[in-house]
């Protein structure tokens, strides 16, 4: 809809129209002085718990302006200081002496607090649904917007954007409500230190305040719009904590009395907990975290690599890194919670890399040597959104860019005891080509390796080194018909070939329509295939001839929720599989959205007669591992050989990196333990 401007020197007054009390009523916010100003809390109008704010009270000059999740604490609180016709913006935290200073007046312009006498002066226009676009004078096309997505930096975007449209409410500081923490915090792993969220709801939108026992005052002081009725909850409550709000769980429906009024929160470590965050998304910086791979090395050292996301989305997007901790110590050494500190693996450049590939790296596939104390990491990367990519049918309008492909090698120095990693390498042009068929004919314009633990066997050895297998997920070349193949490396990784036969077209491929992919040996030397799909996985098996010369065949590919019983809600999400002994594990979200990561898990037979993709879809049980928003998995064999190691994205901030470890013998039954690993 084509916004409607207003002429805003036409209004002897400016003022703003709310529903926020119940009731329409009208608000002067303009002001003459700071000293005399209106407190107004300005609210996102697409996300509505999302707010300005500014809370550097120290040092403010040159810092951003944020926004975030509104806490109704003084960082929400702005005075608007002037009229209608240009006003300045001033920070309750940061006083008369500064305002609010734009970098300029184009798109992507940063605001900060500077001087007030360097302030931006600023106009509202007025939206058709009575928000308003913040735009600084000289240039009313342009709006504050929570760039990049809400919970980062206010900056300059196209005012038109529904992102950059907000909303005033004046706020009440005569009638505080405070929150007194009682907090015992001692006693939980170092790397929880996010306790909770505290929901604060108001005319029927709720905002978070995440706690953090690092900063968690003793109490803090909140101020409510004007006769505003609210509820308080305890929100998600963080792995490793307990909490309560005047003993249960909320306080509803209330208004502040005159005086205000005092809430307990209660705070405690929960020490049956077994859940680690390895990483909180978004962080301090609102970046965020994503896509989990984790392995045991063979000297007994846990990996967990993944994402890290300046640029706030997949490769194509912009910058992307690796960044990987491990475990402090090796085997029964290490405590069980014990990480280093993160460190970058693959560092993309982001818009200024001179070289394509260089642009970012993400979506990590690794696997560790079952006897050498190395890691193998291939990756996506480059600057190509993989639906777009476009090998053997590069144009001089659109050049070939597919979604390219790099590998990187961790190893361990045994004079130093440390691991260290190499550089990246581009790989894309040894790999693509193997999808060529006779005639040239590329069969797939972009791929990525499925991410997560990539697959070695543990009886194919053909020289120094065990086979390992890859998934990829493919495009067909000049369609978006997505399908998977696998690859094989009898040389950890230094070239690759095509398991099984290209086919002639996309219906040829081990999984038709199949998304992002994960793969497993089987008891028998055959090779498992398990494929995203909402509803269940896609499932087919290779059964070899000839292992050595990798000769065999594909057997027909299935859907576990039409042939089995591994089936769960409509979420299409990575998930992972993995055998240990004669058991076989699955993890996937299970909610109709991506929520509720559980692992499956079945008793294999030793016949290899039904290691079929029928039978392998039926006869497994559940484990439950989240109640809360979640999505992709990997999982590892800890060095006891009977512990699961999880590693999957979870709630809070969306995909924060947890690490779990699963007791096997502790949530399979009996029989399948002692059958599948006791005895094996």
């Amino acid at each position: 809809m084509k916004k409607i401007r207003f002429f805003l020197a036409l209004f002897v007054m400016m003022s703003i129209t709310t529903n926020t009390f119940g009731q329409q009523e009208t608000e002067n916010i303009f002001s003459k002085t700071f000293k005399n100003g209106i407190p107004v809390q300005i609210t996102n109008n697409r996300d509505k718990g999302y707010t300005i704010k500014f809370s550097n009270t120290k040092a403010p000059a040159g810092i951003s302006v944020q926004s975030g999740s509104a806490s109704y604490t003084t960082e929400d609180i702005w005075y608007l200081v002037g009229d209608a016709e240009g006003f300045k913006m001033y920070s309750h935290n940061t006083g008369k002496k500064y305002a609010l200073k734009l970098d300029g007046t184009a798109n992507e312009a940063v605001a900060t607090m500077g001087k007030a006498e360097e302030a931006t002066t600023l106009i509202l226009t007025k939206q058709q649904d009575n928000s308003y676009a913040i735009s600084p004078k000289e240039n009313p096309a342009m709006s504050f917007n929570m760039f990049g997505g809400a919970g980062r930096d206010i900056k300059l975007y196209s005012s038109e954007d529904a992102g950059g449209h907000w909303n005033f409410r004046v706020i009440d500081m005569s009638r505080p409500l405070t929150m007194k923490y009682n907090a015992e915090l001692e006693g939980g792993f170092d790397t929880n230190y996010k306790i909770g969220n505290i929901s604060i709801t108001i005319d029927g939108n709720t905002s978070n305040t995440l706690l953090d026992k690092n900063n968690l005052p003793e109490s803090e002081t909140c101020y409510l719009p004007k006769d505003a009725k609210f509820s308080i909850t305890t929100g998600l409550i963080c792995h490793g904590w307990k909490m309560d709000i005047n003993g249960g769980k909320s306080i509803t429906d209330n208004t502040l009395p005159e005086k205000g009024m005092e809430v307990e929160i209660n705070i405690s470590v929960d020490k049956n907990n077994k859940y680690q965050y390895l990483y909180y998304s978004p962080d301090e910086k609102g970046v965020p975290y994503r896509i989990p791979a984790i392995t045991t090395t063979a000297n007994g050292y846990v990996f967990a690599i993944n994402d890290y996301r300046p640029c706030g989305n997949d490769i194509g997007f912009g910058e992307v890194d690796l960044v990987m901790r491990h475990s402090t110590k090796a085997g029964a050494e290490w405590d069980g919670h014990s990480w280093t500190e993160p460190v970058t693996i693959a560092d993309g450049v982001g818009k200024e890399a001179k070289e394509t590939w260089l642009t970012g790296f993400g979506d990590p596939a690794i696997v560790a040597d079952r006897e050498h104390n190395e890691i193998l990491v291939m990756s996506v990367c480059g600057n190509r959104l993989c639906w777009h990519g476009n090998y053997g049918a590069g144009t001089s309008e659109n050049p070939e860019n597919p979604n390219r492909m790099a590998r990187l090698r961790i190893k361990f120095n045994e004079a130093t005891q440390e691991w260290e990693a190499t550089q990246p390498e581009e790989v894309t042009y040894e790999i693509y080509p193997l999808f060529k068929d006779k005639n040239g004919k590329a069969h797939v314009g972009s791929m990525f390796i499925g991410a997560g633990r990539m697959a070695q066997s543990s009886m194919i050895k053909v020289g120094d080194y065990y086979r390992i297998y890859c998934a990829v997920w493919a495009v067909e070349t000049g369609s978006y018909r997505h399908h998977n193949y696998v690859l094989y490396s009898d040389d950890f990784g230094d070239t690759w070939n095509l398991l099984g036969e290209l086919g002639n077209d996309f219906n040829d491929s081990p999984a038709p329509y199949g998304n992002e992919p994960k793969c497993e040996e089987l008891p028998d030397g055959s090779l498992l295939l398990s494929s995203r799909k909402g509803y269940g996985r896609y499932y087919n098996v290779f059964h070899y001839s000839n292992f050595e010369k990798a000769e065999g065949k594909w057997d027909g590919v299935v859907s576990t929720d039409a042939v089995g019983n591994l089936k769960f809600g409509r979420n299409d999400t990575n998930g992972e599989v993995l055998r240990i002994g004669n058991i076989l594990f699955q993890s996937v979200p299970t909610g109709d959205s991506r929520s509720n990561v559980a692992v499956y898990y079945k008793l294999l037979s030793n016949d290899s007669a039904t290691y079929t993709p029928t039978e392998l879809s039926n006869n497994w049980t559940k484990i439950e591992v989240s109640d809360r928003g979640s999505a992709y998995s990997s999982m590892c064999i800890l060095p006891d050989g009977e512990t699961i190691g999880l590693f999957y994205e979870e709630e809070p901030g969306g995909y924060s990196m947890v690490y779990v470890p699963i007791s096997i013998k502790e949530h399979v039954n009996a029989t399948t333990y002692t059958e599948g690993i006791k005895n094996r």
